[in-house]
């Protein structure tokens, strides 16, 4: 049993290494031997994990997705209406402490990655798309509006959210948290005012 556990603990400390290397240093500075490095381990160890640089990239955005997913279902789960839920959950999105603001990031990084690769940029889109349909879902549950508004409505909050996380990402000293909570605000007030 100690060989699953040391299995384990190998393969938390490499999607760690991967995920804090592409955060610190784009994808450009995602490579096998800065993951090594992070990791404290072989460059031929990351190279049985990861094969390739894509399969680095992917991995990178498939940890970034199950975070939010799984913070975004904790939210979910506490809010006492599906109109609290929309809210805790567009705000709890933005990059307003260090853990989110290495997600936008990964974010930003990988999503200029997939501009020159289909395979990443189908990824991306899904990931993304998963955003969209809880709020969609949740925006129908709190109100009368059909699907259609309601697709409409998630995704202005999503591009919202996306449009703030990406300007923190990059500036995150002319994007404090009050500006990002006041700036997305002004698009959930209007559609949970709908």
């Amino acid at each position: 049993m100690p060989r699953k556990r040391d299995d384990d603990a190998q393969r938390a400390r490499l999607s760690e290494a991967v995920f804090a290397t592409f955060a610190d240093r784009g994808p450009t500075g995602l490579t096998l031997r800065a993951v090594a490095e992070r990791a404290g381990c072989t460059t031929g160890l990351v190279l049985h994990a990861f094969p390739d640089k894509r399969a680095l990239l992917l991995h990178a955005r498939d940890v970034l997705h199950e975070r939010t997913k799984l913070r975004a279902d904790a939210v979910e789960r506490e809010a006492t209406d599906p109109r609290a839920a929309v809210r805790a959950i567009v705000l709890g999105a933005l990059p307003t402490d260090r853990e989110r603001i290495d997600e936008a990031r990964v974010w930003v990084g990988f999503l200029t990655a997939a501009l020159a690769d289909p395979e990443l940029a189908t990824r991306h889109a899904a990931n993304s798309g998963a955003f969209s349909e809880r709020l969609t879902r949740l925006l129908m549950a709190s109100s009368t509006v059909s699907r259609a508004v309601a697709v409409e409505r998630a995704s202005a909050l999503a591009a919202a959210v996306e449009g703030v996380s990406s300007l923190s990402a990059g500036d995150p000293d002319g994007w404090p948290p009050a500006r990002q909570i006041a700036a997305v605000s002004v698009t959930l007030d209007v559609v949970l005012a709908g």
